[in-house]
Parts: structure tokens; C-alpha cells; sequence
């Protein structure tokens, strides 16, 4: 699963580089701040996509980055519920098993 991520992802990339150095024009782009009206920069639609396209990249990885934390962490939690539960099994198996001999005639402490 991980080798077709990797080719999808590279496929990815190599259509979005293709698609920006088809498109080398130069493009303006406006921002709008409060204090003034309008705010314009220009730059090549190469370096736009290719902005644009890392900055999407990396919010996905952040978000990716955050859930794996959660089900580590998750994780964590259920393999300490399983030792104490599995701890929990055999202190209750050790204790059953010494009533059981204390109630059984045959054991070797009355020989």
C-alpha cells in the first residue's frame, strides 16, 4: 500500500510541475488588508500553483501528523488497559486456584 502512495503522490507532483511550467505567465494577485483598499503583487503562475500546492501538502500532513498522535496515544491507553486486566486474570486465577486446592481432599499437604 505505502509503494502506490509513493507513485500516486510523485505522479501528483510531477503533473502539478508540468502544469506550472506550462503556465509561466505573469499573474496578479490582490489581497485585501483593513487599512488599505486593495493590495497587489505579482508573481509567475509557476511559483503560485507550486505555493499552492506545497501549502496544501503540508496542511495535510499536519492534520495526518495529528491523528496519528491521537491513535498512538490511543494505543498507549488500551495496552495499559491490557496489562492491568491481564494482571487482574492472573491474580484472579492464582487465587482461585488456592481455594480450589485448600477444598480438595487429595492434595499433597494431608499425605
Amino acid at each position: 500500500m505505502s509503494t502506490l502512495k509513493y507513485i500516486f503522490f510523485i505522479s501528483l507532483i510531477i503533473f502539478v510541475s508540468l502544469f506550472a511550467a506550462k503556465n509561466m505567465h505573469t499573474v496578479e494577485v490582490h489581497f485585501f488588508d483593513g487599512s488599505s483598499p486593495d493590495q497587489t503583487i505579482k508573481v509567475p503562475a509557476m511559483v503560485l500553483v507550486s505555493c499552492a500546492f506545497g501549502f496544501g501538502f503540508l496542511l495535510a500532513w499536519f492534520f495526518e501528523l495529528i491523528s496519528q498522535f491521537k491513535l498512538k496515544a490511543d494505543l498507549r491507553e488500551k495496552k495499559k488497559m491490557i496489562g492491568k486486566l491481564e494482571k487482574e486474570l492472573s491474580r484472579l486465577n492464582s487465587s482461585s486456584d488456592v481455594s480450589v486446592e485448600s477444598d480438595n481432599p487429595t492434595s499433597l499437604s494431608n499425605n
